[in-house]
């Protein structure tokens, strides 16, 4: 996660002194949650032991340093020069930024760690963990608790096809629309490869069956830009599970893994109940 935002500042240079067109996401107004450490701050940071306003300085200043890169980005675009007080503004903030996150290294590295630096999404190294937690929760409130697995169809054509690079691409862009489509408290991992797991609690049959539906529908819809002018589309099989209707956390993955595997079978891009074998629609 470090390294994706090394990376950005990286990019931001080579726009500033070579002249590239800054990226999309670059100069959005809200290019701070457009990154992989912005992601990583919005869904795991409040998870983290940190005080209350070490929390909000790190929000904060990383905002800050994203709003500034954006300024100087649409200078040089529009054929101006960055005033001086304004990039060394740049750089203050920059420092403050970075000397924040060494003070809090090791509860930052612990969660950053545990996350998927390309997706975004949690890797699989506290899942069980952070599951067995959700479901006693949920137990505790006698409410359910759902396992969604999810594969993306015919991912394998999209790296032979198009390349990996294009892969991680879309992989990326995957991983940004479930985060757009989940409660900051919802769960969600990368299982492996093109596969990933999502943990929903509190909520009734009808209104995880909605959510499914909704990435779905999402998934399919979303394109992808691709080499040469080219525009890709992906869609996605799902399993849901209930994780409070199973004694192991493991029967209620497979459970999911197999209703998702129901769903390849069926046609592919539906959603299917582990205990009903039948789409939703």
């Amino acid at each position: 996660m470090l390294n994706s935002h090394r990376n950005w500042v990286y990019r931001l240079n080579k726009t500033l002194i070579c002249g590239l067109d800054p990226t999309s996401e670059m100069i959005a107004e809200d290019a701070h949650v457009h990154c992989a450490f912005g992601h990583w701050l919005e869904q795991r940071a409040q998870h983290l032991d940190l005080d209350t306003e070490t929390l909000s300085n790190l929000v904060g200043r990383h905002k800050k340093v994203h709003d500034l890169a954006r300024e100087m980005a649409l200078t040089v675009r529009d054929g101006h020069t960055i005033e001086e007080s304004l990039y060394d503004e740049f750089l203050a903030i920059s420092e403050r930024f970075i000397g924040l996150i060494e003070s809090a290294y090791d509860a930052l590295i612990a969660s950053i760690n545990a996350t998927d630096p390309l997706t975004g999404a949690e890797n699989r190294s506290l899942m069980n963990v952070r599951l067995e937690e959700r479901k006693r929760i949920a137990a505790g409130k006698s409410s359910q608790a759902w396992i969604i697995m999810i594969d993306l169809d015919h991912f394998k054509s999209v790296n032979d096809d198009y390349g990996h690079e294009v892969g991680d691409h879309v992989l990326k862009g995957f991983g940004s629309l479930v985060r757009d489509h989940i409660r900051g408290d919802d769960l969600f991992f990368r299982y492996g490869g093109e596969e990933f797991l999502l943990c929903i609690s509190g909520v009734s049959e009808n209104t995880v069956a909605r959510v499914a539906e909704r990435l779905r529908k999402a998934c399919a819809n979303k394109v992808y830009k691709v080499k040469n002018d080219k525009e890709l589309s992906v869609t996605a099989s799902f399993g849901i599970a209930g994780l409070t209707d199973y004694k192991q956390i493991s029967d209620a993955i497979n459970a999911a893994d197999i209703a998702m595997y129901a769903a390849k079978r069926a046609g592919r891009n539906r959603v299917v109940f582990d205990r009903a074998g039948e789409p939703v629609s």
